[in-house]
């Protein structure tokens, strides 16, 4: 496939430059190692781990299965080649990645890189993480371009649900961005529903019978109940115990975005079965950038204002747990108020 969904871009640069950039994106995408700027190109030739077979299948499977997802939104699939998927060593990661993460998807670069240490021996947490950052990927994407004499300025501006500040905000130290909580809520829930899928592939045959003994699930259980989250949210669990586990990212943001679905189906029962068809509204505002949607079942559930509120919940999971009391209370008050 060497198609990829339309960027959007904004800003008072002309048509011509605009272009210009989207065509970048695109060779960044389809010709990944021509397109990288050289130093990163020399820094990846030389440190750079070839990825196992087992990876490489694991990523040709995720990219199928997201654009399943993709198409079931009406828009056009595209695959991201398993070149542009970096397993990179612990210092050059640091150094690229400036955060505390194991893994971290560049839009502006169009790749993937993983700090190899996290994953050299977890051939299933790669691939929930894989799944993870591929879903970031591949998510609505705007960028903003602005001409300022002869000068080219681009950023990102849409990513998925996640809206981030305008140039002129930034230059002013006013930089700000709403729903990275939402946003990462979203993408973990498909994380973590689509482990029970990567453990059906023949790769992942060892894990999985390794997860089903009754050792296994008694480690599980035992861990759910000492970290205080639900089990299935623990990715997986070793032999070694307390320290040898991976779970889901950003459990606090998806107990969020599930009560926000629960009451959102409760007060439209009439056109959501389940919360499963909510959460798919929210999936649909991932991959097509239309809020609209869902900032209606979120204000007439919870009340006028209640969606921006839930856009400031930021990528802490202190604001997670914040919020959700929030959105309790603001719930309580609608239910109260006479019909």
């Amino acid at each position: 496939m060497e198609k990829i969904t339309e960027i959007q871009t904004v800003g008072n640069a002309s048509e011509e430059k605009k272009d210009q950039v989207k065509a970048e994106i695109k060779n960044l995408l389809l010709n990944h190692f021509q397109s990288l700027p050289p130093e990163d190109t020399e820094q990846l030739k030389k440190h750079e781990i070839q990825k196992s077979e087992g990876q490489i299948t694991l990523i040709s499977f995720i990219n199928n299965k997201v654009n399943r997802l993709v198409r079931e939104f009406g828009l056009e699939p595209y695959d991201i080649p398993t070149e542009n998927y970096h397993i990179i060593p612990s210092k050059l990661y640091r150094k690229v990645a400036r955060d505390s993460s194991n893994a971290t998807a560049f839009y502006t670069k169009q790749g993937v890189i993983f700090e190899a240490e996290s994953f050299q021996d977890n051939l299933l947490h790669f691939g929930a993480v894989a799944l993870h950052e591929t879903l970031h990927l591949k998510a609505f994407y705007s960028m903003e371009v602005n001409e300022e004499d002869t000068e080219i300025h681009k950023t990102p501006y849409r990513e998925g649900v996640t809206i981030r500040s305008l140039q002129r905000e930034g230059y002013h130290g006013d930089y700000h961005e709403h729903f990275r909580g939402l946003h990462e809520a979203i993408v973990s829930r498909v994380e973590r529903d689509s482990i029970s899928n990567l453990l059906e592939l023949p790769e992942l045959s060892k894990e999985k019978e390794w997860l089903a003994s009754e050792e296994a699930d008694q480690l599980k259980k035992k861990l759910a109940t000492e970290k205080e989250m639900p089990e299935n949210n623990i990715i997986w669990v070793g032999e070694k115990g307390k320290n040898d586990w991976e779970r889901v990212g950003y459990p606090k943001h998806i107990e969020v975005l599930e009560y926000v679905c629960s009451e959102i189906q409760k007060q439209f029962s009439d056109e959501y079965r389940d919360t499963e068809d909510v959460f798919k509204e929210f999936l649909k505002a991932h991959f097509t950038g239309q809020l609209l949607g869902i900032a209606r079942l979120v204000e007439q559930t919870f009340g006028i204002g209640s969606f921006r509120q839930l856009g400031n919940m930021s990528e802490e999971e202190e604001s997670a747990v914040l919020h959700l009391d929030s959105l309790k209370k603001a719930r309580i008050r609608i239910k109260k108020r006479p019909i």
